[in-house]
């Protein structure tokens, strides 16, 4: 799932001019950006897995790893992603077909059959983003929120207003709870804050609340952090696989 400020294609072709002549017809429009060429299928893989791009134009006759075999470890991995076979041959539609893949474009390359091709992937990606953003958004305004956590201080139990809390987070076996100044125990899992909260689980390890966020910035290898509004200015990270929901609920 994304926004569609950018549409991420991969193009796997062994042959140099054919794969620059496809980058040269999809970059032609302005809503798709070619993220990579691979000239095998084991390169492709890796290029697949490091860039995760939306769609993908596989040449099913490439060295190392034919389309075909590509085609299926790429959806093993990635189950949504848009696969667009190539080839100069009409033999394999039908395990096109059973893989689901998204088109099956003939060689040589015609620049109006690409566009109608990418057209149709982008509406297709787009539908299929506004369904998961409802998804999302629904499950924020459905949960059934405390309004007060149990915590342990000094032998005893105390509720700690959800409104002063900064973030949920998991260290050893333990989990706390920290507020702009103070850091306290409790009983509860991350899963249980998570889900009686309105919080965000942005982390294996940390459960945020949005409200208390002053600033986000891009980490390393597709992350993202975090700055609380504390005393400290604590730095929470969001891991790849909570990046684009949290872009979509802060409206990034």
């Amino acid at each position: 799932m994304k926004l569609l400020d950018e549409i991420k294609v991969a193009i796997v072709e062994d042959e140099a001019i054919s794969s620059d002549e496809l980058k040269y017809i999809i970059s032609k429009d302005g809503r798709f950006k070619v993220v990579g060429q691979a000239y095998d299928g084991i390169s492709a893989l890796t290029l697949i897995e490091s860039e995760e791009p939306d769609i993908a134009f596989i040449d099913i006759n490439i060295p190392g790893k034919n389309g075909i075999k590509l085609a299926e470890d790429v959806k093993e991995i990635f189950p949504d992603i848009i696969l667009i076979f190539l080839t100069a041959y009409d033999t394999y539609a039908i395990r096109a077909f059973e893989l689901k893949v998204y088109d099956y474009i003939l060689k040589p390359y015609d620049e109006k059959r690409i566009a109608e091709s990418l057209n149709c992937a982008l509406n297709t990606i787009s539908n299929r983003n506004e369904n998961e953003i409802i998804n999302i958004l629904s499950k924020l305004e459905n949960k059934q929120a405390l309004k007060k956590i149990p915590c342990e201080n000094n032998g005893k139990i105390i509720l700690i207003d959800v409104n002063k809390i900064s973030f949920f987070y998991s260290e050893g076996e333990r989990n706390y709870v920290k507020t702009n100044k103070d850091i306290y125990c409790t009983t509860k899992t991350l899963q249980e804050l998570t889900e009686k909260t309105n919080f965000f689980r942005c982390h294996r390890s940390y459960v945020v609340n949005l409200e208390k966020v002053k600033e986000v910035y891009p980490w390393f290898n597709g992350t993202y952090k975090l700055i609380i509004d504390d005393d400290e200015n604590n730095e929470i990270p969001v891991s790849r696989s909570h990046v684009k929901e949290i872009k979509i609920i802060l409206g990034l």
